[in-house]
């Protein structure tokens, strides 16, 4: 008797359940720039800049937006050893963009973001895949400032009504 009830129940359950979407809306979170953005980045020269750069925007099919990025690095040493060999270095990386519209139908959107991260580099001798880290390190600290740009330049062009919808 309980297999019987056990298997209508589950049978039901399951029969209720098919008109269920499992699928993200797509529209909410729309990026306006996605492959429609020129980038050039000046200052720092990193390869990890244009990775990351590239990975966010993607291929400029239409060169709609013209986006410029000056990016800065800096490092401060906290903690030195008594042979002056730094223990923690924090780095602060600060990318002043500017996004510019071929078509002149939005004003220019000027912002400054910055970002950062402390790494403890290894000189001792003991190496154990610290480049690795550190290159990852600044890979999310480079994500995270493009993250927080291409934000705030969407709800700008949003606000901003210049972006034709065809």
């Amino acid at each position: 008797m309980r297999f019987i009830f056990v298997s209508v129940l589950v049978f039901f359950s399951l029969a209720s359940c098919t008109n269920i979407n499992f699928l993200l809306d797509e529209n909410a979170g729309a990026d306006l720039l996605k492959n429609k953005t020129g980038a050039y980045i000046n200052g720092w020269d990193n390869p990890i800049l244009k990775e990351v750069f590239f990975i966010r925007l993607g291929e400029a099919s239409d060169n709609r937006f013209l986006l410029t990025a000056e990016a800065i690095q800096k490092q401060t040493k906290r903690s030195v050893n008594e042979n002056q060999v730094a223990k923690k270095i924090d780095y602060k990386i600060i990318i002043n963009y500017s996004l510019s519209d071929s078509q002149n139908k939005c004003s220019n959107i000027l912002n400054s973001q910055t970002s950062g991260f402390s790494f403890t580099p290894k000189s001792s001798g003991y190496n154990f895949a610290s480049d690795v880290l550190f290159e990852n390190l600044l890979r999310d600290a480079v994500l995270k400032n493009l993250d927080n740009f291409m934000d705030f330049a969407n709800s700008a062009l949003q606000s901003q009504n210049c972006i034709d919808e065809n």
